[in-house]
């Protein structure tokens, strides 16, 4: 497999080097090349994510995966891209904290998705150009994403990264699972047994679709609050995707993703009232104000 950085690459490129590779048995062995530039160059964290996420399932399986990685990415490194792949890397530069702009790609679990929830929340309460309608929205929906992915997935375990950008007025985030993928997850309810991968990536936005354990508001209120926003949104989960751009919506096959991937671009300049995509009367989360009494206290300024 190779990677090639070097040049602007986008997920769905990703998926079609990794695919073929889910379909590998326990000895098997991977030879991966990473391509970065030469010279300082940039590459989007939740891109890296799908590469961490694929190596890291490969191994799970008793796959032995080689990695050699070429040119330099500074980025790459502080992010701990080497790190999660497992590979020696020299930091020549100074660490320097986040400075609430991003976050570490990462893993979490059961009881890791609540510390890493908060230290998202952080980067959001701590950046005066985002809106408090995107705080909120984001807020709701990262945690619904979060806990669908330990309920769902038959994983119990997902990996996720956010990257602020303030230059471009965006957010950028991914969570993704190497699980079962949203079709076999959806036709455990015998409800919705009879259809097929495309159809239940494209019921998978719709108020009320569960397969029984949730309900099935997690995946429509982040579909309504991109809509509203204006920016992207990439479901993919096996052979399908759900692709939300410029207020429409399209499921289309593609090369096969070993779980779900859920992948947000959100225009912070575009506020969303909260009350537009939550149910009439319904009020904010508990933990959401605790969160903000937690980190900030009742005199809060952030506003």
């Amino acid at each position: 497999m190779i990677f090639n950085f070097k040049t602007r690459t986008d997920h769905f490129e990703l998926i079609q080097v990794i695919s073929p590779v889910f379909d590998l048995a326990a000895g098997d062995i991977v030879n991966v090349e990473i391509l970065f530039p030469k010279t300082r160059g940039f590459v989007y964290s939740d891109h890296l994510m799908v590469v961490v996420s694929a190596v890291n399932y490969l191994r799970s399986r008793e796959i032995t995966v080689n990695i050699v990685i070429k040119g330099t990415s500074t980025y790459a490194g502080r992010v701990n891209f080497h790190e999660l792949l497992q590979i020696d890397y020299e930091e020549t530069y100074s660490r320097r904290d986040n400075g609430g702009r991003f976050i570490e790609l990462k893993s979490f679990n059961s009881e890791s998705i609540y510390p890493l929830q908060d230290e998202l929340n952080m980067i959001l309460y701590q950046r005066q150009g985002i809106s408090r309608g995107i705080r909120e929205l984001l807020f709701y929906c990262l945690g619904e994403i979060m806990d669908n992915t330990i309920l769902h997935s038959g994983f119990e375990a997902g990996w996720l990264s956010a990257q602020y950008f303030p230059s471009t007025q965006e957010i950028r985030l991914i969570i993704c699972d190497s699980g079962i993928g949203i079709h076999e997850s959806l036709t455990k309810n015998t409800k919705y047994e009879p259809i097929d991968e495309a159809k239940a990536i494209e019921l998978c936005v719709q108020r009320g679709v569960t397969n029984g354990k949730g309900l099935g508001f997690g995946l429509y209120a982040t579909s309504q609050f991109i809509l509203h926003n204006q920016g992207d949104l990439l479901i993919y989960s096996g052979g399908h995707f759900l692709q939300m751009k410029n207020g429409a919506h399209t499921v289309s096959q593609g090369p096969r993703w070993r779980g779900t991937m859920v992948f947000l671009r959100i225009k912070t300049d575009i506020p969303v009232d909260y009350k537009l995509i939550m149910p009439k009367g319904h009020t904010l989360p508990d933990d959401y104000e605790f969160f903000i009494d937690k980190f900030f206290g009742e005199d809060n300024e952030l506003w």
